[in-house]
């Protein structure tokens, strides 16, 4: 009987699940999805926002010294796999403007008063301050541009 419910359970909330196991749960399994470019967990935590109207996960700050929003994390780069910074920071900005919090997300600002477009910037200037001729890191600049636009005027309309 218990492996049967445990079975349906799964079944029904296994991304959910599978996260808290990874994670932990709340906004702490939402910013360490992020910050692994786990975009199954990200786009399930943006789901469940959009479909609640409420974007509490995703504009809560964390509990750390450095107090960083799941924003803040995308547009510095994950750990895994930094080129999905772009796709994760639109994911977030999405979801926030649904929600009606895309202004208040874009400028939150992290306990040493940096905004994710602050972030963004750096990590741009970062990236720009190696001459490179490498594809993977010129891409990532492209993207990165992309995203401070995004962060500084905000998604277009669609």
């Amino acid at each position: 009987l218990f492996v049967r419910l445990f079975a349906e359970k799964l079944a029904r909330e296994g991304v959910r699940m599978a996260a808290e196991l990874s994670y932990g749960t709340g906004g702490m399994a939402l910013r360490q999805a992020v910050r692994m470019g786990d975009m199954v967990t990200l786009k399930r935590y943006c789901k469940e926002a959009q479909e609640a109207g409420d974007a509490k996960l995703i504009i809560e700050k964390a509990e750390t010294f450095r107090e960083w929003t799941p924003l803040h994390i995308a547009s510095w780069g994950q750990v895994k796999d930094p080129k999905k910074a772009k796709d994760m920071v639109e994911i977030l900005l999405q979801t926030a403007k649904k929600c009606g919090v895309e202004g208040n997300l874009r400028a939150a600002k992290t306990n040493d008063q940096h905004t994710a477009l602050d972030l963004a910037k750096e990590r741009r200037d970062q990236i720009m301050s190696v001459r490179t001729d490498d594809s993977n890191e010129l891409e990532l600049k492209r993207n990165l541009d992309k995203v401070i636009e995004w962060l500084d005027k905000g998604l277009p309309d669609d």
